[in-house]
């Protein structure tokens, strides 16, 4: 009956911490009074007593010595190499009673000894300790000594010290005897905190200058490094002074291109620009000039879509309705040039978030195309205007008319692609045509090209991964024949190709070209339906993908990429539009 009741009532675990505490204080008198002890370890001619049993149960490494066949295994003595006598007797202490004394002088050789004898919790006990010392004299020690040992938890404490600390951490004495790799490691992150890159410019001269007869050899690698566009003109004309850049060939072509940002900033529109996260200023947009609801109604909003994001904000009105014209950015700002009944053309100008009206140099130009290049606009084409080409110079205020195209066009492209412009397709009185003429303003001479594939007028066209894309537009005069189809051409091969086709065929819509994709807006078919959906093509995969849908539907509408000041961004109205 007893035991019945017993097995009735359960079982139950009984615990008592006092007990356990008591029993390793006992343990650690046993080995200090040095009784009962089967094994000696030595280090550097002292000798500390010790319990196998107990030692094979706290470390893994004394359970194989204890174990195995090997020499310790049979002798009374273990004798351990490169250990200081202080440092083991606290990795004794600790196996013991898991306590241990550390500080800065014994904090490594803990870390140490816990590694070799693969005792986890005492190295990350320790490890814990050093985190808390951490500070811009050491932190970078302590990461490379966290990365030999395999403490993950101090390596990336002291990765997070060192980036966020970096104004500081580049005036100790471990920056200056870092190697290549690690400083061009550490120049190249993002997350960096600087309160301009120029910052980081001086560090790396710091750093070459410290020993310069065998690092000079590495300042145009480093250079490589710097973002470039978020250093200010000023400083740039500054560095190109400096002794160092001026003997290196590669290193002043660094910096000069960094200049071409400030003095052809749109060559970097369809470059994704990342600066550190913490000079994270501007934004790239996707902007939207002009366009009509129908032939009575020209369009005055100006749209801005951001591609990060993929949601739309309303930008301030044009001066005037725009609609059949050409737009392109040129230093940094927007601008508008043509279309039905406008005689001026305009510039959107996002620091100060506002319009200007330009005075144009011709009259009424409709159906022309608009690109920047160095600097200056080319206004090529349009209706009456057919083979003409006009230059506008904003640093100048100056209108100037080039070289005319070999043959005249309207509502076509043009577009840029290295330093030269090639204006494909169109139509003229009488035709529509699917031949392409290039444009070099050094020779002020046309060149033709490879005719397209497929003869195209109100098709749109953009530059992405070296290659030219074009896409839709009408392929015959009467603007019956609505395209869907899309083709690329490569100037390495100098021939065109046939890639994925629009989701939806359509004519006079705007397309964009941002970070391998192309953005398609707009646009109608030859029955006069109007679209308010974006097309995205994915360049590398070959595939078009439905993006949402526009604040409202447009045809000759034109999309321009410019770089927008995050302060404005978050102050501009938000479009909700269905996906």
């Amino acid at each position: 009956m007893a035991a019945t009741a017993v097995q009735n009532a359960g079982e139950k675990v009984l615990c008592d911490k006092a007990f356990q505490e008591e029993l390793l204080d006992k343990l650690n008198e046993l080995r200090k009074d040095n009784t009962l002890c089967d094994v000696t370890l030595q280090t550097e001619g002292e000798n500390f007593s010790a319990h196998r049993c107990v030692l094979s149960a706290a470390s893994p490494y004394f359970r194989s010595v204890f174990t195995s066949g090997f020499k310790e295994n049979k002798d009374s003595v273990v004798v351990l190499q490169d250990t200081k006598p202080g440092v083991l007797s606290e990795a004794l202490r600790f196996i013991y009673t898991g306590e241990a004394l550390v500080n800065a002088i014994n904090a490594h050789d803990l870390v140490k000894i816990a590694d070799y004898l693969l005792i986890p919790l005492l190295k990350t006990k320790v490890s814990e300790y050093l985190e808390e010392c951490i500070d811009a004299t050491n932190c970078l020690a302590l990461e490379s000594f966290a990365d030999q040992y395999g403490c993950e938890s101090l390596k990336q404490a002291a990765s997070e010290f060192k980036l966020q600390n970096f104004i500081s951490v580049v005036k100790s004495e471990d920056f200056k005897t870092l190697n290549f790799d690690k400083i061009k490691e550490m120049i190249s992150r993002d997350e960096i905190i600087v309160a301009r890159e120029e910052d980081v410019y001086e560090a790396i001269v710091s750093w070459v200058k410290h020993d310069l007869m065998s690092r000079e050899c590495f300042l145009s690698q480093l250079l490589k490094c710097l973002r470039l566009f978020s250093i200010s003109k000023y400083s740039l004309q500054q560095m190109l002074k400096e002794e160092l850049v001026l003997t290196s060939r590669t290193c002043l072509s660094i910096l000069l291109e960094g200049l071409d940002f400030f003095f052809s900033p749109d060559r970097f529109l369809g470059v994704s620009l990342k600066p550190r996260t913490c000079l994270s200023t501007v934004e790239s947009a996707i902007i939207l000039t002009g366009g009509h609801r129908s032939l009575k109604e020209s369009n005055q909003n100006s749209y801005c879509f951001l591609p990060s994001k993929n949601h739309w904000l309303s930008l301030p009105e044009m001066p005037f309705p725009r609609t059949r014209h050409g737009a392109a950015v040129c230093c940094g700002q927007l601008y508008v040039v043509g279309g039905m009944r406008e005689e001026v053309a305009c510039s959107y100008d996002p620091i100060q978030n506002k319009w200007t009206v330009i005075e144009a140099n011709t009259s009424i130009r409709q159906h022309c195309s608009v690109v920047a290049l160095n600097e200056e606009l080319y206004v090529t084409g349009g209706d009456q205007y057919w083979n003409r080409v006009d230059k506008y110079i904003p640093i100048l205020a100056e209108w100037k008319e080039v070289s005319l195209m070999k043959i005249g066009r309207g509502a076509h492209c043009a577009i840029i692609l290295g330093n030269l412009i090639y204006v494909l397709g169109g139509m003229d009185s009488s035709i529509c045509h699917n031949s392409i003429e290039c444009f070099d303003p050094l020779t002020n001479h046309w060149s033709e090209g490879p005719s397209m594939n497929i003869a195209r007028q109100f098709a749109c066209a953009a530059v992405s991964c070296g290659k030219i894309f074009v896409a839709g537009g009408y392929s015959d005069k009467a603007f019956t024949a609505t395209e869907a189809s899309c083709e690329m051409f490569d100037p390495v091969q100098d021939q065109w190709s046939l890639v994925s086709s629009l989701i939806v065929p359509r004519a006079a819509c705007a397309m964009v070209s941002f970070d391998n994709h192309l953005y398609l807006f707009g646009g109608e078919d030859g029955t006069q339906v109007k679209y308010d959906s974006v097309e995205c093509y994915d360049v590398k995969n070959n595939k078009w993908e439905h993006r949402g849908t526009m604040p409202e539907k447009l045809v000759c509408v034109q999309a321009s990429l410019l770089l927008l000041p995050k302060k404005y961004i978050n102050d501009l109205d938000t479009f909700e539009t269905p996906c």
